[in-house]
């Protein structure tokens, strides 16, 4: 027996065999030293960008039901909450990160593509919690708007059908009263059916159901920065964080590194490698500049609405209202002015919208995603755009 083992040990076999033994045994290591919480504090990291405070998401042996029941009682939910709530919780991110398993832990480099890609997963979650979030406010917020104008017209019908009954007013002057007032009716049903649309979409990227789905949101959308952002140097930034970039690049690297015979196929390929580098380095920058001016054009047009738009119109009904009392001008002007002011009142909140929108799409951009995967990020979860972009 000795002698066999002696014969068996000192095989010209025995390199490659003990090779394969010790990178068993570094792929046991590497996989035991992960904490049984799936080690994923690196990528929690990279996540805390998306919301201000701490942010957690999802891992093995995680009650998420019982994480997310304290940020769902903490009063309404803002839209850190939101993408709080939605790392926890959303079952797209949670089925792709178990895909993944120890490829994206502690235990792998944080450069790897599966560590790179779980990353952007994560950044275009936190785009869709937030937007959906910003979405389901104000279109609550419309919602009430459009229940006050028709309030608003309701009591110019009435004052309209008696003045009719009397026969202070014509039929067809009733009737156009009348008209409003069914425009109206017909505009609150679509706010309220927007409302319960956008939050039922909220309620999806957050993962809730049951009671969880009770919350209450915000009676408003959030003030304006006071100032936009300057960013000079925005395709710079976002050239360093851009994952599909960053992959082509090591691609390249890598097959410049393998030994090639010279010939006009390596030439070929060499010359389609940079292209494809190019090609994406010059969508990243166009998508750079596209997002930032999005941005600043929604915090233009928002701030506009907030400093001309909205003083000219209350100064407009304020002014109608004293010439009613000074018996200047009749109700029905009074009631006029009021419809505008409401409409002027939707649009701005409109404007405010479209800017946090575009706030959250220039985060994600800034982070690495692409545009595209920003803006038409879907609310079934962010497994497909990450695996596209990545692609």
């Amino acid at each position: 027996m000795n002698t066999l083992f002696i014969r068996t040990t000192s095989s010209p076999r025995q390199p490659g065999t003990l090779a394969l033994l010790l990178l068993a045994l570094t792929a046991f290591t590497a996989h035991a030293a992960v904490p049984r919480d799936g080690g994923v504090s690196g990528l929690e990291a990279q996540a805390q960008s998306q919301a201000s405070g701490p942010v957690a998401i999802a891992r093995p042996g995680m009650d998420s039901g019982a994480a997310i029941a304290p940020l769902l009682a903490a009063g309404p939910l803002s839209a850190d909450t939101a993408v709080r709530i939605a790392l926890l919780n959303n079952p797209g991110l949670q089925l792709s990160l178990a895909s993944e398993g120890v490829n994206i832990s502690n235990a792998v480099p944080a450069d790897s593509p599966a560590r790179r890609k779980a990353s952007q997963e994560i950044t275009l979650l936190s785009a869709q919690a937030r937007k959906a979030w910003v979405r389901a406010v104000a279109a609550a917020q419309l919602a009430r708007l459009a229940a006050e104008a028709r309030e608003s017209t309701e009591a110019g019908g009435e004052l309209a059908r008696r003045m009719a009954r009397a026969g202070n007013w014509s039929k067809l002057q009733q009737a156009r009263e009348q008209l409003l007032l069914a425009d109206a009716a017909a505009q609150l049903a679509r706010a309220r059916q927007a409302a319960f649309s956008e939050r039922e979409k909220l309620i999806v990227v957050l993962g809730l159901w049951g009671a969880q789905t009770g919350f209450e949101l915000p009676d408003r959308l959030p003030d304006l920065p006071a100032q936009p952002q300057e960013l000079p140097d925005v395709e710079s930034r976002v050239l360093q964080q851009r994952l599909d970039l960053q992959l082509a690049k090591l691609e390249w690297a890598r097959q410049r590194a393998a030994k090639r015979e010279p010939g006009a196929d390596a030439l070929w390929e060499a010359m389609g490698n940079a292209a494809r580098v190019r090609k994406l380095a010059v969508k990243a920058r166009s998508e750079a500049r596209e997002a930032y001016h999005g941005y600043r054009t929604a915090w233009d047009l928002a701030k506009h609405y907030e400093k001309e738009v909205l003083p000219l119109s209350r100064f407009v009904n304020d002014e109608t209202l004293l010439r009613y009392n000074g018996m200047l001008a009749s109700v029905f002007e009074v009631l006029a002015e009021a419809r505008a002011q409401a409409q002027a009142v939707g649009e701005a909140i409109q404007a405010r919208r479209d800017f946090w929108l575009a706030d959250a799409d220039l985060r994600t951009v800034l982070a690495g995603a692409p545009y595209d995967a920003a803006s038409g990020a879907s609310a079934e979860g962010p497994a497909a755009n990450a695996a596209a972009a990545a692609h």
